[in-house]
């Protein structure tokens, strides 16, 4: 099989990006210069295209996650860091929004998860620590305001 129909069989069952499918080829003995080749038809066809990968990652995402762990995803998947930046800055939702998703999601499979397992948990998918406090202190005021605590405490 030539790697040509090799890199389009692979292209059909997953998309790939360039470094992706450039390692498969090359650990199915096909020599530099047939990869190249494979890799160019597959590009000029618009079966290979890392910008469209990217977009396609971000947005597809489940777990919501921060714009550090997307990137590092990214470029651990072969795109470019610069590519990998500028699709994060490009992404249907911003960081404060996906942010904002993965408090929810925490606080809704437990509800009594206590604040400082909810910042660490959060820190692990990727966030940064001020956007987290700032979110958190949002989130426990209109908590503090909804349960009336506040109209207490101006009678005390």
């Amino acid at each position: 099989m030539s790697a040509r129909l090799a890199a389009l069989r692979a292209l059909t069952l997953r998309r790939l990006t360039e470094a992706q499918l450039w390692r498969r080829l090359e650990r199915r003995g096909y020599d530099e210069e047939a990869v190249r080749d494979a890799i160019a038809t597959c590009k000029r066809l618009g079966y290979l295209d890392d910008r469209l990968f990217a977009q396609l990652y971000i947005d597809g995402r489940r777990k919501p996650v921060g714009d550090v762990r997307l990137v590092a995803d990214l470029v651990r998947r072969g795109i470019a860091r610069e590519a990998a930046v500028a699709s994060v800055a490009k992404a249907e939702r911003d960081q404060d929004a996906r942010l904002a998703a993965a408090i929810e999601r925490i606080y809704q499979r437990r509800p009594t998860v206590a604040y400082p397992n909810v910042a660490r948990a959060l820190e692990r998918l990727g966030f940064p620590a001020p956007a987290i406090y700032r979110h958190l202190r949002a989130r426990a005021a209109l908590e503090f305001s909804e349960t009336g605590e506040d109209s207490l405490v101006a009678h005390a």
